[in-house]
């Protein structure tokens, strides 16, 4: 079996566990569909290089644009979670737009999800890329009931091309929050990539404490250079890995704290290593030294 994918399917199961059979595909909306509808009115149907239907949105006043996508009234939603995905690219975009969802519940409430982040599935539009996924989730509390309508739209403060692929509505459970936010394809999502920083990072500083100790104390060599080996080589791991994950275009969350976590623990552990040994030779001197004077 191909590495590659032994590593994926591995992490898939490990931190994703049974998120494939969590998540409910509510609707898909082509653009042909939705033009037969009378929704598209900006725009035009393409076709990209794979024959799938692209809407393709050209801003090219230096105003502002924003552009209604789709409404889909009384969706069938049921949980508390849901989302939208798809694919976008996107050419000469001149400032950060962004697409957005407004959720509309019975009760008049009216609350909205914006692809404001700096990178990953829900990042802004800006610049030019190559077909990428983005994600679009509302986390709506049980007290307001499903939504009665979900509308999406795309705003460009400037000027520039944007192709939209189908658009994709599911819902999912509340513990799947994590993953249904993750790009298709990534090792993990928000709450796992935060963990991993959480958790190491402090043990990190914890295995730094307890070498400076001993080392204060001038006992365990053994411990302390078996402390700082293992940090400096599962250092290396994250460092290797976090840049694997930035060749096959990860997301943040899945690099960052791989590649933070590889950097501190390499320099940080393997700096000290030099000083370790030196501490640990001063003192084991001093113990001949001592013995030498006592046979004396």
């Amino acid at each position: 079996m191909d590495n590659q994918i032994l590593l994926k399917a591995t992490l898939a199961i490990l931190l994703n566990g049974s998120f494939a059979m969590a998540v409910d595909e509510v609707a898909t909306l082509r653009w042909s569909e939705l033009q037969a509808q009378g929704q598209v009115e900006v725009g035009q149907i393409v076709r990209s290089a794979d024959g799938k239907e692209e809407l393709l949105i050209v801003n090219d006043a230096a105003q502002p644009l924003t552009v209604r996508l789709a409404t889909l009234e009384s969706p069938r939603i049921s949980k508390s979670c849901y989302r939208f995905l798809g694919k976008i690219r996107y050419e000469g975009v001149e400032q950060s737009g962004y697409l957005e969802m407004w959720s509309h519940f019975v009760d008049g409430g009216q609350y909205f999800s914006r692809t404001l982040s700096p990178s990953g599935p829900m990042g802004t539009i800006h610049g030019t890329s190559g077909l990428r996924e983005f994600i679009l989730p509302f986390h709506a509390g049980s007290e307001s009931g499903p939504p009665a309508r979900l509308e999406i739209n795309l705003v460009l403060p400037a000027q520039g091309k944007v192709w939209i692929g189908p658009l994709h509505v599911s819902e999912f459970a509340e513990q799947q929050w994590s993953s249904a936010t993750a790009a298709e394809g990534a090792w993990w999502g928000n709450r796992t990539g935060a963990l991993i920083g959480g958790i190491l990072g402090p043990l990190l500083g914890i295995m730094g404490a307890i070498v400076g100790m001993l080392c204060g104390l001038g006992r365990g060599k053994t411990v302390c250079m078996a402390i700082c080996w293992t940090a400096v080589v599962f250092g290396v791991i994250c460092l290797v890995t976090g840049i694997a994950a930035l060749f096959q275009s990860q997301p943040y969350v899945v690099y960052y704290p791989l590649l933070s976590i590889g950097v501190i623990a390499t320099a940080v552990m393997g700096g000290v290593l030099p000083t370790v040994r030196k501490r640990f030779a001063d003192a084991e001197l001093s113990r001949m030294e001592a013995i030498d004077v006592g046979v004396t």
